[in-house]
């Protein structure tokens, strides 16, 4: 019996390491001396290891992300321990740049000319391809190297060594509260990238600058202008988003102009999806000239700059108490959500979460109805306000830090300041109780501010907003005669008084919302007749309603108004007003029968003579452009008549 022949074993054909990694087809067995094709595609090095074994994905993750995770400790143990608590992903990615870029000029020794281009410094480093002009720039100063050279503005001079002085201030105490930029930069470098982020820098931080407290009134407009022209700079755009986020995160005290943070978030805004920021993973397509598709780095530095501006924007107009809009949606498909919620820090998705939730709280308490409301739709409010509350408590889970716990808390007292827009049911509803804990734990988070730093003239506008929220609730429910017994109001008293004294503290000027703020509360709580009607009863509801979040705290300075500074909204041309048509329903308004200058414990006054129908057009809050107008010396009143040539609607059709 023949035996079989045996068949020699096919030799298989080599392939590199980096090609079985990726189950990828490999030609090295053409040449073995040479490279793949894959590998010089990729410029990887193309290795021929007979013992390989693939790695398995997950775990090639896991050991990422734990290096990513030492590298990060690393780098909060390098920084000062007076810097943000929270490392932004721009700030640790900057660093490590930058360690990379010390590394390599110390073992190249060589040093920087005076003559280096601009994008050699590290603070581009910052910048996303994209957002850097090629225009020719001076050639700013080395980080750490020459003196502070004294600048100017309008006329008005500041030393350098007052620069050095509010620069270390900045970086001390405000940084933190904004960590959008580098503080191994020299003011010398600012100065060179962008003249208006350079000022924006001086102008918050002389808000705490004992040693020439006029800087911040000589400063504000011209700042101010600047950034109305900053839409026309040739300076890189992305400085000029960071300058505007510094001027709305520390607004100036009204002077001789208008409030104009809504505006200028609106260019903040604009700005920023003009060079495609909105949508990070296309943003290269917004680019005049040809730039490659951005980078892991890169993206994540577009999608925290986009974050910082929503943040802001959402912030200004519940703060302005206008509709939020819910933009972090805008222009994006689900991928480019998802990719911005993974790609920022866990504290920043939070605080999108929680604009998120006061967006969509305003958005269905308008479309509930904001006026009259009937016994039904306050209880379907009532609903709408447990649901978002609910989602809070889910948001709260996340919360690991006080930072990250007042931004929950913040979120909530604005969603429960709607119960105050309830007659008939907000005894019975339940919720004065969640109110004072609420406003306590907030008034606590300033307190706490304050034990730390030893001042809060640095305290962020959205802060000092909490707190004054916070107050006008305690104040309104303290007030009340119809509040539920068993209340803890002597902690809500306490608190209340804590906030006024927190105030003077915040407050940089006279002029400022902080320090009107503490006339306001501390002459409503020892009136005997606000939040009254003229009977004596008490007056629970709102009559400014068209204001959202904003309208407890105008409605407040309304009734003070009413009682303390009555003069100011008397006409000038000697007409006689009444209250009677502007009283609402709550209040048991009628009309007509009113005397016209009768004693009254609150409401606006109306000219006598108008129809008294509640159909009829109302002069009302929205006429109010914004809360500093509210406080200030200017009367309704007492604005310029409309001119006789200004054409009617009628006229027009």
């Amino acid at each position: 019996m023949s035996m079989p022949m045996e068949t020699p074993l096919k030799k298989g054909k080599k392939a590199c390491t980096e090609c079985r990694q990726q189950k990828a087809k490999c030609d090295v067995y053409l040449d073995p001396n040479q490279p793949c094709t894959r590998c010089r595609k990729v410029k990887a090095a193309c290795i021929i290891s007979d013992p390989f074994k693939r790695e398995h994905k997950r775990k090639r993750l896991s050991e990422l992300e734990r290096e990513s995770e030492d590298l990060r400790r690393k780098l909060r143990a390098s920084q000062p321990a007076d810097l943000s608590p929270h490392p932004s992903p721009i700030a640790l990615l900057t660093a490590a740049a930058e360690m990379g870029a010390h590394s390599r000029q110390g073992s190249n020794s060589v040093s920087l000319s005076s003559n280096a281009p601009l994008d050699a410094y590290s603070p581009h480093l910052l910048a996303p391809n994209g957002l850097t002009h090629r225009t020719p720039a001076p050639a700013p100063a080395l980080d750490g190297g020459g003196t502070t050279l004294s600048r100017s503005l309008n006329g008005v001079q500041v030393q350098g060594e007052e620069i050095d002085d509010l620069f270390r201030l900045f970086f001390q105490h405000y940084a933190q509260f904004l960590p959008i930029l580098e503080p191994q930069t020299s003011p010398n470098t600012y100065y060179a990238q962008s003249p208006f982020l350079f000022w924006t820098i001086i102008g918050a931080a002389c808000r705490s600058y004992s040693r020439n407290p006029t800087l911040l009134t000589a400063l504000a407009r011209s700042i101010l202008e600047m950034a109305f022209l900053s839409a026309l700079s040739i300076s890189p755009p992305w400085h000029t988003i960071q300058g505007l986020l510094l001027l709305l995160t520390w607004p100036y005290p009204k002077g001789d102009h208008p409030d104009v943070a809504f505006p200028l978030c609106g260019i903040l805004l604009h700005i920023s999806m003009q060079n495609g920021l909105h949508v990070p993973m296309s943003s290269h397509e917004f680019s005049r000239v040809k730039i490659p598709a951005p980078s892991e780095g890169d993206l994540l530095r577009r999608s925290e700059l986009w974050a910082h501006t929503v943040i802001m924007y959402q912030r200004v107009c519940v703060l302005k108490g206008l509709l939020p809009r819910a933009l972090m949606n805008h222009g994006q498909d689900p991928t480019h959500r998802q990719v911005l919620m993974d790609k920022i820090a866990p504290w920043m998705a939070l605080k999108l979460r929680c604009l998120e939730v006061i967006s969509k709280c305003s958005e269905a308490v308008a479309e509930n109805g904001l006026r009259s409301m009937s016994l039904d739709q306050e209880r379907a409010l009532d609903i709408l306000l447990r649901t978002y509350e609910g989602q809070i408590d889910d948001l709260e889970l996340r919360a690991v830090t006080d930072d990250e716990r007042f931004d929950t808390g913040l979120c909530r007292m604005a969603v429960q300041s709607f119960h105050f827009f309830k007659n008939q049911t907000f005894v019975s509803s339940g919720c004065c109780p969640r109110i004072l804990v609420t406003a306590c734990s907030l008034i606590d988070y300033v307190q706490a501010l304050s034990d730390r730093f030893g001042f809060l003239s640095m305290t962020p506008y959205h802060i000092s907003f909490a707190l004054l929220l916070a107050a006008m609730c305690l104040l309104r429910i303290l007030k009340s005669t119809v509040a539920p017994r068993g209340l803890e109001t002597g902690r809500a008293r306490s608190s209340l008084f804590t906030a006024i004294n927190l105030a003077k503290q915040i407050s940089t000027d006279s002029a400022d919302i902080a320090a009107k703020a503490v006339t306001v509360l501390s002459s409503i709580w020892n009136s005997n007749r606000a939040f009254r009607r003229a009977d004596g009863s008490d007056s629970p509801a709102l009559r400014i309603r068209g204001r959202l979040v904003l309208s407890p705290i105008l409605d407040t300075v309304w009734w003070w108004r009413d009682e303390f500074d009555p003069q100011s909204r008397e006409p000038a041309n000697g007409a006689v007003y009444s209250r009677s048509r502007y009283l609402t329903a709550a209040d048991g308004g009628v009309g007509g029968g009113s005397e016209p200058n009768q004693d009254f414990a609150g409401g606006m006054m109306a000219p006598s003579g108008v129809p008294t129908d509640q159909s009829a057009f109302h002069l009302d809050e929205e006429f109010l452009a914004d809360f500093e107008w509210a406080l200030g010396d200017e009367a309704l009143f007492s604005l310029d008549p409309t001119p006789s040539t200004w054409p009617t609607t009628n006229a027009l059709l």
